[in-house]
């Protein structure tokens, strides 16, 4: 039996669903699991130094997005200086950043690549520290004369029911702001199809190809007593399904529909992709109880949608399926995307444009992030707007790093801070034009994350919150978006 303490080092407002499958499988395995958990800031390394070294564990795990890198290559770096405990990475930064997976420029001891339920536990059972003469599956690992040995991919995970349910213990015993929060996420399948630029799926699939269905969902019975335990054990009323696209699969969400209302019928949001939209997908999310949808718009210009983001959308298409989730009563909530290679701020007011037309009911608009290994970032090095050594372990991927003309640099931030009130609020436009956009920066984030929160609030699904569980949310809000 094996020790695995992973290393969460960031604040959060929701799960981080990867810690809980793998430590739901190596248990399963009979392995020990375990989480140290700090803030996000750099005065944190010697209190992580001092809770490792009170664990005692075999193998030190951190599971991070591309945009934390830099941290967790720090803070790797840090803790080998002090312990000599074989670390390891996962996620899709780790499995697309080519300057993670190269083990002689990192801190890192093993990369896991791809899919790891499975492989996380055949790598615990068969390492040996500083002795490797044979590669591990879906593990790039040092060798014992210091290079790096590569396994092959097993297939997907299939079906999911044969995995445990996730362990959502090694979170909320560590965090009371997550195990007290009366809305919590679960993720009914894995997999998505489509082919979008900006995100790693097209690169999963591509990677995948031949090793199993990309299309996977928990049966419906087997999610519902998820659900069902989690709920037994914690405090339940309203649930994120935090699916790539909730409803791809109709048959599943015609048995969801007639079961989740018997056995649970707590309001849930989800995520839909504007094309599967139809009359009886809207009526199935609405007889299901679901409370608000998310639609995923990215951009207004159509051929910039089409041709750069490969998202083969048509405006017709995302109109008509915002009316049919308003028609059922839905809450519908967009997202976009500013900021995109080639993007003119023409283009950006576009998309305000056809967010408008929607009428949603909330409004989210990101600033794009490069990410590491994806077709749209390859995009942006061919065309100047972002430097070749964007892998470096230096780089925050962050739309920082964008060189943007300078027009596009003025324009954007101060256009995303204000994009979900010109949207929302129209009649405030000429204010917005002509005034808002010329307020200093640290105002504008206090408007945007102000409204955001203000927003949030009403759209996510209902919950019963009392002034006290407002004020710890208030306060983790207003910490996640000081980093």
């Amino acid at each position: 039996m094996k020790k695995i303490t992973f290393v969460l080092s960031e604040q959060r407002l929701h799960e981080q669903l990867s810690i809980t499958a793998l430590s739901a499988s190596l248990k399963g395995a009979g392995h020990k699991t375990s989480l140290v958990f700090l803030q996000n800031n750099p005065l944190n390394k010697n209190k992580i130094l001092k809770a490792l070294k009170e664990e005692k564990p075999d193998f030190i795990a951190f599971s991070f997005m591309s945009w934390a890198k830099k941290h967790y290559v720090d803070l790797g770096y840090y803790i080998k200086q002090h312990l000599d405990i074989p670390i390891i990475i996962g996620g899709p930064a780790a499995t697309f950043d080519p300057d993670l997976s190269n083990l002689k420029d990192n801190p890192f001891d093993a990369v896991c690549i791809g899919e790891g339920d499975l492989s996380v536990v055949d790598f615990v059972n068969g390492y040996k520290h500083g002795k490797n003469l044979a590669p591990l599956r879906n593990f790039v690992i040092r060798d014992e004369k210091g290079g790096q040995l590569r396994g092959g991919l097993i297939n997907l995970v299939d079906p999911l029911d044969k995995l445990p349910f996730p362990d959502r213990e090694i979170i909320y015993n560590k965090d009371n702001f997550l195990r007290n929060s009366k809305i919590k996420m679960f993720i009914s399948g894995r997999g998505c199809p489509y082919q979008c630029t900006y995100c790693f799926n097209h690169k999963y699939n591509a990677m995948y190809n031949g090793k199993g269905r990309i299309i996977r969902h928990k049966s419906v019975d087997y999610f519902l007593e998820e659900i069902l335990q989690t709920k037994k054990n914690y405090h339940l009323e309203g649930i994120i399904f935090e699916d790539d696209i909730f409803i791809i699969d109709k048959a599943w969400l015609e048995e969801f529909a007639v079961k989740y209302p018997m056995k649970l019928g707590l309001p849930y949001m989800c995520y839909v992709r504007p094309n599967l939209v139809n009359r009886d997908i809207a009526r199935l999310l609405k007889l299901s109880g679901c409370h608000s949808v998310r639609v995923a718009i990215e951009c207004g210009n159509e051929p910039l949608r089409n041709k750069i983001l490969k998202r083969n959308l048509s405006d017709k298409q995302i109109l008509k399926s915002c009316q049919m989730l308003h028609d059922e009563n839905l809450k519908v909530g967009t997202i976009n995307i500013l900021g995109l290679p080639t993007e003119t701020i023409d283009n950006m007011k576009e998309t305000l444009r056809i967010n408008r037309v929607c009428k949603p009911d909330h409004v989210s608009a990101n600033l794009f992030i490069p990410l590491p290994g994806v077709e749209l970032t390859f995009l942006a090095i061919q065309k100047g707007l972002l430097d070749e050594k964007f892998t470096s372990s230096k780089s925050t991927h962050h739309v920082s790093e964008m060189k943007y003309p300078e027009e596009v640099k003025r324009f954007l931030y101060p256009f995303k801070a204000l994009f979900p009130i010109m949207v929302q609020k129209p009649h405030l436009m000429k204010i917005c034009a002509t005034l808002l956009m010329r307020l200093p920066k640290i105002i504008l984030k206090v408007i945007d994350s102000g409204y955001r929160l203000y927003s949030n609030a009403r759209f996510y699904p209902p919950a019963h919150f009392n002034i006290s569980d407002k004020l710890r949310a208030l306060r983790r809000y207003l910490a996640l978006i000081a980093e």
